[in-house]
């Protein structure tokens, strides 16, 4: 017999079947056109439940976005980490997030969505920026760790910008690929990424760890 769900975890199981509830309706209406009611309906729960665990349809905007961009830093921390070489290292991630691109097309569609919304309300957009900005933070991380085991010195703000230009490749590839599938091969952004990195690494006179001791 199945034990019972303590009240933390029914509370925890119901947030997690609103917040699924949130993206599927976010992403087939919009924000600006979903309601709350249809959120609710769309988990199988009431209004009254929804409000007991969100303030509103923004606090559950947020909450998609928070619970996204963690999933995707876990994901991607996890994939660095497990990389033995230079090439594991450079490409896993971006292997992987075109690999999530052809399994889930939707959950790009999704971010677009909310990164829309986001763009034409003030309020929102500062808040949007604080929360999808822990993607930008964990990419800096690991280029630090990455350079610092190719012995390359990297201020952390040259790291932080090389952050952002590895993140806006990876959603300008996204985009390209939903819109012209085949333009964009599966290994492209790992192919880009590799070189780019080598050549920086080429730049300041070190090779990569796998070939320096390789040699």
């Amino acid at each position: 017999m199945a034990k019972p769900l303590t009240r933390e975890e029914r509370r925890a199981h119901t947030r997690a079947r609103l917040l699924d509830g949130a993206r599927a309706v976010f992403a087939r209406r919009g924000y600006q056109a979903a309601t709350v009611d249809e959120v609710a309906e769309e988990a199988g729960f009431t209004t009254g439940a929804l409000y007991s665990n969100f303030k509103g349809k923004e606090d559950l905007f947020l909450a998609v976005v928070e619970d996204m961009i963690a999933r995707e830093v876990r994901e991607f921390t996890e994939i660095f980490e497990r990389g033995t070489t230079f090439e594991e290292r450079s490409r896993g991630g971006a292997d992987r997030w075109m690999e999530l691109l052809g399994q889930d097309p939707d959950y790009f569609r999704l971010f677009i969505e909310l990164w829309s919304a986001a763009i034409r309300d003030p309020g929102l957009r500062a808040k949007f920026a604080e929360r999808s900005g822990a993607m930008r933070d964990a990419t800096t991380r690991m280029i630090e760790a990455g350079s610092t085991e190719m012995g390359v010195e990297a201020p952390r703000e040259d790291a932080r910008m090389l952050a952002t230009v590895v993140n806006a490749l990876g959603n300008g590839l996204a985009m390209e690929k939903l819109m012209f599938p085949g333009s964009v091969p599966d290994n492209l952004f790992g192919d880009i990424l590799a070189v780019l990195f080598r050549a920086l690494a080429d730049a300041a006179g070190q090779a990569p760890a796998g070939e320096r001791e390789a040699k």
